[in-house]
């Protein structure tokens, strides 16, 4: 008799007037069939090496005899979802390669039956994606976990086991630099994101996904997060810093617009802002004052790698680029028009790039402005309509004096109420993304308001 028929009978004999009753002695039977077996092989005298190979062994014709017709599902369950467990374990020797064999070996005797042995696959391929991970197989072991079929189970899923092995996926994913199956994962965590009620695991999504956008360059919607996550994690002191570092430097990374600016003023007025290192090149945006190439080494040594790369088509940094669109929004305060040879000898490149950099701008709505290709001019109309206010004002006050003609008063008079309107209407919006956004904050501000 083979030992695979030797064991079929065996669990057939131990396990019959168990088959109808609980999953827990069931459990418990297995265990104590399995922990007597492999104790069985360590008393012997065989070298360590041998010892493995029989354990292996023996384990593997555990798993053939545990699917045979002769053995019921409930006992098959539960002596493999058993043996899942002890696998691993110190204690039994047995090598990260061994453990991958043993578990390989189940998934491809039963991997074709989820429906009979669900709990089994799923507990499986996560002790498979652990022993991968231990030996920094990161893409194997997240494909482990991507290969869990949670759609398939038998009822609904249980949110807390399902949000979990997509983060620690996209976590996997992301060690192995295989960004877009992150960002997969990633997203079938969104999904289900709203029912998660777990505070830790909501933090750890929000990490992952400050993570993942900044890999992908969306620095201002990184550094939202990033902001978000350093409001709401008030314990940890050091982590907080770290946070707000992170926050601080994808913001300046940012494609220069007027979010960027209200992210950074935010991300200023933070009391532990000035003891960040980043905190100079911040400010000096804040400020609205010029940035010259060469202030930017230091703040550069603490990017990280891909923060660190070529903007895509271009020799120039992602760091050098927004700080050179961000000195194209102070040079718009200044000048009302400026020829491109002339703002690309202030910013330092040439006039065709000088060119594309405002026409960029422009058309992705970043900047208002009016370009004369002919005359080779650019108008800031951000300017214009500071000189329309301020004229407005003057004429106010020296209305009094000598009241201008009808007319000019009439057009000065509508573009200033526009203004106003405008203005208005900006502080609406903003209150509403306030009380959507932070809603507990909001009615606390208000309260005091009140």
């Amino acid at each position: 008799m083979s030992q695979v028929d030797q064991l079929v009978s065996e669990l057939s004999t131990q396990f019959r007037g168990e088959a109808g009753g609980t999953a827990g002695g069931l459990e418990s039977l297995a265990r104590s069939f399995l922990e007597a077996k492999l104790a069985a092989l360590s008393n012997n005298s065989s070298s360590t090496d041998q010892q493995e190979a029989h354990k292996k062994r023996l384990l593997i014709d555990i798993i053939d005899a545990s699917i045979v017709d002769q053995v019921g599902l409930a006992t098959s369950t539960a002596v493999l979802q058993e043996l899942v467990c002890l696998v691993d374990r110190p204690e039994h020797g047995l090598s990260m390669s061994a453990q991958q064999e043993v578990l390989l070996h189940l998934l491809s005797k039963i991997q074709q039956r989820q429906m009979a042995y669900d709990g089994v696959i799923t507990g499986t391929r996560k002790a498979l994606a652990k022993s991968l991970a231990a030996e920094e197989k990161w893409d194997e072991a997240a494909r482990q976990l991507q290969n869990i079929r949670f759609e398939q189970s038998q009822g609904a899923p249980n949110i807390d086991s399902v949000f979990p092995v997509y983060i620690w996926t996209t976590q996997l994913f992301l060690q192995a630099e295989n960004l877009e199956q992150a960002v997969i994962s990633l997203n079938r965590a969104a999904a289900h994101i709203m029912q998660v009620s777990d505070v830790e695991q909501i933090m750890q999504y929000r990490f992952i996904q400050a993570r993942v956008l900044s890999l992908t360059h969306k620095y201002i919607e990184a550094a939202i997060i990033y902001n978000n996550i350093f409001q709401t994690n008030t314990k940890d002191a050091a982590g907080q810093l770290e946070v707000l570092g992170q926050a601080i430097n994808c913001a300046v990374l940012a494609a220069a617009s007027p979010q960027k600016m209200r992210v950074l003023s935010g991300l200023h007025r933070e009391k532990l802002a000035p003891t960040l290192p980043s905190f100079g090149l911040m400010e000096k945006m804040v400020l609205k004052r010029l940035i010259k190439l060469t202030e930017l080494e230091q703040f550069s040594q603490q990017l990280e790698k891909h923060q660190r790369e070529l903007v895509a088509g271009s020799k120039t940094t992602v760091l050098g680029s927004a700080v050179r669109e961000h000195n194209v929004f102070v040079l718009s305060a200044l000048y009302t028009s400026i020829r491109f040879e002339n703002l690309g000898r202030l910013l330092g490149i040439d006039t065709e790039e000088a060119e594309l950099m405002c026409a960029r701008m422009i058309a992705e709505g970043r900047m208002k402005g009016r370009i004369d290709q002919i005359a080779g001019i650019i108008t800031f109309e951000g300017a214009r309509e500071v000189k329309e206010v301020s004229a407005a004002i003057s004429m106010k006050r020296q209305a009094a004096v000598q009241p201008p003609p009808m007319h000019f008063r009439e057009t000065v008079h509508t573009r200033w109420d526009g203004r106003i309107g405008n203005l208005c209407q900006s502080i609406e919006d903003a209150v509403d993304m306030l009380i959507e956004r932070q809603p507990v904050y909001a009615r606390t501000l208000f309260r005091r308001v009140a």
